[in-house]
């Protein structure tokens, strides 16, 4: 069955401090030959932590990955596989409140992964970070340049930039 495969990740540089900034990036591949290459920087004005990354990623992806297509999602974050393979269901019927009876965390993005995972299948999988694995590889580098300041969406076909 052709699908996407797409992995993501989330970088923050002093993460939890003052001056941090953070970024995401995804690496997406599809049946056709095509890659897909995103980064960005959190937006001004958003918690600038890895998690927020984490969760912007995976929603970006799931967002460019627009025909209907299964997609599976790999990446080392446990916050985005758990969230969306377990808690989400339990978030949702408990009014978006956590185990504890708080909020949860980064509501808005969460939602709007929710309605995309709805439209379709999608399988969120995780992989350990920094082994090797060239699709995080590549994730984590896109994330870090966000993380920079960069903005990247490069597209290549069958290994010919387009």
């Amino acid at each position: 069955m052709t699908t996407y495969i797409a992995y993501v990740d989330g970088a923050c540089p002093n993460n939890g401090k003052p001056n941090a900034k953070a970024g995401w990036g995804a690496y997406i591949t599809n049946a056709e030959g095509k890659t897909l290459k995103l980064a960005a920087p959190v937006p001004r004005g958003q918690p600038q932590t890895n998690n927020r990354a984490e969760l912007l990623a995976a929603l970006e992806a799931l967002k460019r990955c627009n025909k209907p297509m299964p997609i599976t999602l790999y990446t080392d974050s446990q916050l985005v596989v758990k969230g969306a393979n377990e808690w989400l269901p339990n978030w949702k019927a408990k009014g978006w409140k956590n185990s504890s009876k708080k909020s949860v965390a980064h509501r808005d993005l969460w939602e709007q992964i929710d309605q995309l995972i709805e439209q379709r299948e999608v399988t969120f999988v995780w992989v350990e970070g920094h082994t090797g694995n060239r699709g995080n590889e590549e994730a984590d580098t896109l994330a870090c340049r966000g993380a920079n300041g960069e903005y990247v969406h490069e597209l290549t076909v069958a290994g010919e930039a387009a």
